[in-house]
């Protein structure tokens, strides 16, 4: 009876000493397309190697405009969850204040194995706090059995190409829209944007931050932008209101014949049991404005530690941090939820080249992407482009009123 107690007694121990060394860190994560399944079940495997550890997932919202806004309110408040945060590419500058110093990590982490566009934008002031999770390029989705059915033998190579593709197209197919995209106001209008700007000539800011957006070639581009809603009526008015969702859905529902969207897209167009496009898209660069260049945004996301989680928990999130973005994980995440390996030996491995061939294929284009204005006050630059654009596009202001209005509004955010 004794032995028996004593055992009990031990097994009861074991048990408290096991809950009481378990850390618990929160992980803020998106639900566009796969995103959200896929994390999960990577999140099951590394619970399993580290039973130590649970990690609880706070779903964000899937507009990234929405999602700064929150973690403007957590990391302000000097709360010391979530642990782990799923950072969108612009934001390190900003929020580098509130995250951990990654610098002596580079080696843990391995950041030497990774796109160096990637790392360059997880450093700020010569310190690393953040590591590249997924990276992101604009992509043109095209449906390659009406582009053969009307005898175009490739996808556009110009934005002037695209527009008289999609008027041939729409003229001749029912209930199908020519092109859509992200017209929203929020930041993937941002994204839509700087790729047309860029293709056709101009930029926000210039390589000493001086604003140059007041320029003739960024009113042809908000301009082109109007004219496909309006002039050309390839994109539905609706696509003012449109983010990433909700163009991908109307894409895959065969209702249009071009589509302006990221890497994730393409795992959901080909599935036949959700698509009924499956098998039908093409992926190409975006089209070259008048000048002949083409311009694709750079996007994608990182992970950063909260500055105020203890060090227990630190320790955790590193673990973690590690584990999502290993060679194993990051190919386990391009190949299900079709968004890129940041680290550049995944671009190499034959089970990429089979489930997400133009990941392999526009490889260039991917680590020569655009980058928006790199700048400690991007989240402001980024609401005064938003109100302007989408201005111009609901037709509350035009073109040339919306950039100049935007260009001396840049002007006072700077000046600050």
């Amino acid at each position: 009876m004794k032995k028996f107690l004593l055992v009990t007694l031990l097994l009861v121990l074991s048990v408290v000493t096991f809950a009481s060394s378990r850390v618990t860190i929160t992980m803020t994560a998106g639900a566009v397309g796969k995103e959200l399944e896929v994390l999960y079940a990577q999140l099951d495997v590394f619970m399993k190697q580290n039973p130590n550890i649970k990690v609880s997932v706070m779903p964000m919202p899937n507009s990234s405009t929405e999602r700064h806004d929150l973690y403007v309110t957590y990391l302000a408040s000097g709360e010391k969850e979530p642990t782990v945060l799923m950072l969108d590419v612009i934001w390190p500058a900003e929020f580098a204040p509130y995250l951990e110093d990654l610098s002596d990590d580079k080696d843990f982490f391995e950041l030497n194995k990774f796109l160096p566009g990637t790392v360059k934008a997880a450093t700020v002031g010569g310190k690393i706090v953040a590591v590249p999770w997924f990276t992101d390029a604009g992509m043109l989705y095209y449906r390659k059995d009406l582009l053969e059915k009307y005898g175009f033998k490739n996808p556009p190579k110009t934005w002037d190409e695209l527009v008289t593709m999609a008027k041939t197209i729409t003229a001749k197919e029912k209930n199908i829209q020519g092109f859509v995209w992200q017209g929203a106001r929020y930041e993937g209008l941002v994204c839509d944007f700087m790729e047309y700007l860029v293709s056709f000539g101009g930029d926000v800011l210039d390589d000493n931050g001086n604003v140059i957006i007041n320029s003739p070639a960024a009113v042809k581009a908000l301009q082109f932008m109007v004219d496909m809603i309006y002039t050309h009526k390839i994109s539905p008015q609706a696509v003012t209101t449109y983010m990433e969702e909700e163009a991908r859905r109307a894409f895959q529902n065969g209702q249009a014949v071009f589509m302006r969207n990221w890497p994730y897209a393409w795992a959901l167009l080909n599935d036949p049991k959700e698509s009924k496009v499956a098998g039908k898209v093409g992926v190409a660069p975006l089209p070259a404005g008048p000048g002949g260049k083409s311009a694709a945004t750079l996007g994608g996301w990182m992970l950063g530690i909260n500055k105020n989680a203890t060090p227990q928990e630190k320790e955790a999130a590193k673990k973690l941090v590690k584990f999502l973005t290993g060679y194993d994980q990051q190919l386990y995440k391009a190949v299900n939820a079709g968004q890129n390996p940041t680290m550049m030996d995944v671009y190499k491995d034959p089970a990429l080249k089979k489930a997400a061939p133009f990941m392999v294929e526009l490889y260039g284009m991917f680590i020569n992407a655009v980058p928006r204005p790199r700048t400690a006050k991007y989240s402001e630059i980024s609401d005064v482009i938003q109100k302007y654009v989408h201005a111009a596009l609901t037709k509350q202001a035009t073109p040339q009123k919306a950039i100049e209005d935007m260009a001396k509004e840049l002007n006072k955010v700077l000046a600050k």
